[in-house]
């Protein structure tokens, strides 16, 4: 099976070059990292280590992540964060658990002996209430809502269509891919501290957008 990765930038020049280094090449078919338009030089960075780069025509990580799952032609996409917090030799786990027959797995951080080393307690505080909404409202169980390293079958998109643009799209995608009834699987991911850079997440905005996506979504 044919496997892609999509990873969404914006300004992570610090980061990007280690965070691709770090790619199983053995494993990986295809890398489209989706730019937000950085300032810092970070397209120009992925274009000289010979990655593929689309410019991004629509806004936020949601967007981003739309953008080039369209692109990707793999039978496999993976969907990983750029400043280096995802751990990519945790991809063939992934993979491999697809080719066992699931069509979204996603990693998740607080399974028995994992952890994540890039949480702040507020942080931790609101995944563990939104992972709990998601449980209760949407009838699912899910040990990490907002952790969007995931791997899903091409073929399922159509399924799911999320619709987000923001950080929302964590658990925009996750409760439509429960809802269309895909079969899901979870396996234990460690979170690692970012390369560079802060988080782009704010926990009240944001927090509010996901809140609001939790109760809403169809």
């Amino acid at each position: 099976m044919k496997v892609s990765l999509v990873i969404p930038t914006l300004n992570e020049a610090g980061c990007i070059e280690k965070t691709l280094s770090e790619i199983p090449k053995n494993t990986v078919n295809e890398v489209i990292v989706v730019d937000g338009h950085s300032t810092d030089g970070t397209a120009d960075i992925v274009r000289n280590l010979g990655y593929r780069v689309i410019l991004q025509k629509s806004m936020g990580y949601g967007g981003a992540f739309t953008e080039g799952i369209s692109e990707a032609t793999g039978d496999i996409v993976i969907l990983m964060d750029a400043d280096g917090s995802h751990n990519p030799t945790d991809i063939p786990v992934l993979i491999e658990k697809i080719k066992e027959g699931y069509d979204y797995v996603l990693a998740v951080r607080y399974a028995p002996g994992y952890r994540s080393d890039d949480d702040t307690l507020i942080r931790h505080i609101g995944n563990m209430l939104f992972t709990f909404l998601v449980n209760l409202i949407h009838k699912a169980f899910i040990s990490d809502a907002l952790y969007l390293y995931t791997a899903i079958r091409k073929d399922k998109f159509p399924l799911i269509e999320p619709k987000s643009q923001g950080f929302e799209y964590c658990v925009e995608i996750l409760i439509r891919a429960h809802k269309a009834g895909l079969k899901i699987a979870q396996v234990p991911s460690a979170e690692r501290l970012r390369g560079a850079g802060k988080s782009k997440v704010n926990a009240l905005t944001d927090g509010l957008k996901i809140l609001k996506t939790i109760l809403f979504v169809k």
